[in-house]
């Protein structure tokens, strides 16, 4: 398993696209009700899910991966990965 760091930051691109991928614009500011919204989102668009661990595969929690898995194949993740 791979541990992420704090310069696994997300492109511009890769942030628009998860943006999309939870069904909300980019908040204009900073916010409180900004984080809220964006939290709330993420907790009904994208679900938990531990298929890749039924079926023998790696965790993975590069940020490539995650990408690819969460909004490029419209997956969940387990705790690890969505976290």
């Amino acid at each position: 398993m791979t541990s992420a760091t704090t310069t696994d930051a997300l492109t511009a691109s890769e942030a628009a696209a998860y943006l999309h991928r939870i069904g909300v614009p980019r908040p204009e500011a900073p916010t409180l009700a900004a984080l809220a919204s964006l939290h709330r989102a993420h907790l009904v668009t994208v679900p938990f899910e531990n298929l890749d661990i039924g079926l023998g595969r790696p965790i993975r929690l590069d940020r490539a991966s995650l990408v690819r898995k969460i909004v490029d194949e419209r997956r969940g993740g387990y705790c690890y990965e969505l976290n």
